[in-house]
């Protein structure tokens, strides 16, 4: 039987899986929901998409954009090409910090 415990954003029971946040020395736990709206990693993910999909657009689409050929591919692909690593970042972060109590 494992003691239940309280997310520090919100304060309701956590009753499925717990999160560790760590600010300043300070280690919170907090349950899915909370952790998705943690600032400091949405911020990390946002940066790490902006380098990996800068990146990815000028390996896989810049010899169209620098020729000035912007063909109506380049609505759907670039903004996808920026969402994957922002979501594999983010989707890291939350298995890195699922913690298992007791």
């Amino acid at each position: 039987m494992h003691k239940s415990l309280i997310c520090d954003r919100c304060k309701e029971t956590i009753n499925n899986s717990t999160y560790l946040v760590s600010s300043n020395g300070v280690t919170e736990h907090r349950h899915l929901l909370c952790l998705l709206r943690y600032f400091s990693m949405l911020k990390r993910s946002f940066w790490a998409a902006s380098l990996v999909g800068t990146i990815l657009i000028l390996l896989n689409q810049g010899d169209f954009i620098f020729a000035g050929d912007f063909y109506k591919g380049l609505v759907w692909k670039v903004p996808l090409t920026y969402l994957v690593p922002f979501c594999v970042a983010t989707w890291g972060a939350v298995t890195n910090s699922k913690s298992t109590y007791a």
